[in-house]
């Protein structure tokens, strides 16, 4: 059986390395997305790792505290992230990692203990198959393109041919022109934006792995994307825009564009992330694309809790997003950075 531990001493490389050499690993699983957390949400990291007897790194489940006025304590794998979970060489190893977070999570009283995965997980836990994410297989840039319905191909054209330019801009400009779109954009869906600190955090420790794209209009930015690259996958992230200029097709300019830079620069997957069961409206933007739909399973011990997020049509859900869409933007870059340390 491996030797688990929770924080202990590990280089950054043996880290690095180990995530990089398991085809499951992702950009969540690294030291710098733990120190992306760690810097912008202000809660403590606890990190369970595993050892062969000979020493050899086996196993990694990133797990953070979060103690919200709203959610609890609770113990998850990882805020913010789309899947995490436990990283490991084996079924056992799986389990002995699993097991030290349940019962870290019962050692410090937390309300419940929460990991996002991509494929089932043993028995033992309680499921949350709500929300699902959408995946491109990535091919040779023209034979995509042949491949998608033509009213997509027509709507990329129009983009183009009217104007809209895609660029690729991680300057202190670039991002605060993105961060003042996702704002606008979270304010019109009703939920909580990232925080200027979030993004700033992201851009110094994923520097290798990240690039924003922007759309512009006239020289005036209308839309933006993230991209998270790593271990042959984007994650393509937090896209905004400026609703009055939805006819120049920005977020479709900006998505082709980032699935055609990706292919060309030798990913496999281009995964569009996160959706809700009942948000048919992104899920149809995303699937037109050529995505698969692709479950993810959220785990929950001892018990699932009742979650706002886990069920959109719900009285409470929408009287929260009712509210906030009503704020004055100054309000709500106030208020964001609070509320976002409650969330997810």
């Amino acid at each position: 059986m491996p030797t688990v531990e929770v924080n202990p001493d590990i280089s950054p490389e043996e880290w690095r390395t180990y995530v990089s050499s398991r085809p499951e690993g992702t950009y969540y699983h690294l030291p710098e997305w733990r120190a992306v957390l760690r810097e912008s949400l202000g809660q403590k990291p606890y990190y369970v790792f595993a050892r062969s007897p000979e020493g050899k790194l086996t196993g990694v489940l990133p797990l953070f505290h979060v103690r919200s006025i709203l959610t609890g304590s609770r113990l998850i794998s990882l805020p913010f992230a789309n899947a995490c979970g436990p990283l490991a060489d084996s079924p056992d190893t799986v389990e002995a990692l699993v097991n030290r977070a349940k019962g870290l999570c019962d050692e410090m009283k937390c309300q419940y203990l929460e990991i996002r995965m991509t494929k089932p997980l043993s028995p033992g836990l309680e499921l949350n198959d709500y929300f699902s994410t959408y995946v491109v297989e990535l091919s040779e840039p023209q034979a995509m393109w042949k491949k998608l319905d033509k009213r997509v191909r027509w709507v990329v054209d129009k983009a183009r041919k009217g104007g809209t330019v895609v660029k690729i801009d991680n300057s202190d400009n670039g991002l605060q022109a993105f961060y003042d779109l996702n704002l606008r954009t979270k304010r019109r869906l009703g939920v909580p934006a990232h925080t200027m600190g979030f993004f700033k955090a992201m851009r110094k420790h994923m520097n290798p792995y990240f690039r924003i794209y922007l759309a512009e209009v006239q020289g005036k930015v209308v839309a933006g994307a993230l991209d998270l690259s790593f271990n042959g996958v984007v994650g393509y992230a937090y896209a905004a825009s400026d609703s009055s200029y939805l006819q120049h097709y920005p977020n479709d300019a900006i998505a082709w564009q980032a699935i055609q830079d990706s292919s060309h620069e030798g990913f496999r997957q281009f995964d569009f992330g996160k959706t809700a069961s009942d948000n048919v409206g992104l899920a149809q933007f995303k699937k037109k694309w050529g995505a698969e739909k692709r479950p993810l399973y959220y785990y929950y011990y001892p018990k699932k809790p009742h979650l706002i997020s886990s069920n959109r049509t719900g009285m409470k859900y929408k009287f929260v997003t009712g509210l906030w869409r009503r704020l004055p933007l100054p309000i709500l870059r106030f208020l964001s950075p609070i509320a976002f340390r409650q969330l997810d």
